[in-house]
């Protein structure tokens, strides 16, 4: 009976183990993932806000060419 004991106490420090190790990978993982987030954000952020500036003053542009009264269809 000591002997079941002892197995499942050694199973049972290998499976943390190996949970411990999983864990600590997928910290790591996440880490680095909000990294890239964060350089993409730094490269792409000035150009996406252009980008949408842009279309603001197409739009805007578009509705004093339309005039007061819309679109005109009906």
């Amino acid at each position: 009976m000591r002997v079941w004991i002892l197995a499942w106490l050694l199973a049972t420090l290998v499976t943390l183990v190996v949970l411990g190790a999983f864990l600590a990978a997928m910290v790591s993982a996440a880490l680095q993932v909000g990294r890239a987030a964060q350089r993409f954000q730094d490269e792409v952020g000035g150009l996406a806000t252009d980008i949408s500036r842009g279309a603001a003053r197409a739009g805007d542009r578009t509705s004093r060419m339309r005039g007061p009264e819309g679109s005109g269809r009906r």
